[in-house]
């Protein structure tokens, strides 16, 4: 159950901050890891991508009614390949089929709409920028 709830928690951190794995890594690690005395390491954006993907699976076979089954010991690349070939029909996940929202849809930009021209590696360890 701990799993399950720290599975969701991934997903929902990530689709509800916009996060990468690395970002929602960095957040995990800073507000619990550095306030309990744990024996344990860090997590990685490793353990996240894996609970992200997890959940995401989950979520969508229970939306889909079917009860997926996978084989154990899968890397998690293989792991999305055998739950696309269950639950993608056609090549579309019915989960997203017709959906497009102006939070998860943006037409391409080639560039910013603003460049500062400053050389990022001199902003190391400058916050004024």
């Amino acid at each position: 159950m701990v799993d399950q709830s720290f599975y969701n928690a991934a997903l929902n951190g990530i689709y509800s901050f916009h996060a990468s794995t690395a970002a929602y890594t960095e957040f995990w690690n800073n507000t619990f890891w550095e306030t309990q005395d744990v024996q344990c390491q860090k997590l990685s954006c490793h353990h996240i991508w894996q609970a992200f993907i997890q959940e995401s699976i989950c979520t969508i076979s229970a939306a889909s009614d079917i009860h997926l089954e996978i084989q154990d010991g899968l890397v998690i690349d293989e792991v999305t390949k055998e739950a696309f070939e269950i639950l993608g029909e056609n090549g579309i996940i019915r989960a997203a089929d017709q959906h497009a929202c102006s939070e998860c849809t943006h037409k391409y930009k080639k560039t910013a709409d603003w460049l500062t021209g400053d050389d990022p590696v001199a902003l190391v360890d400058n916050d004024e920028n």
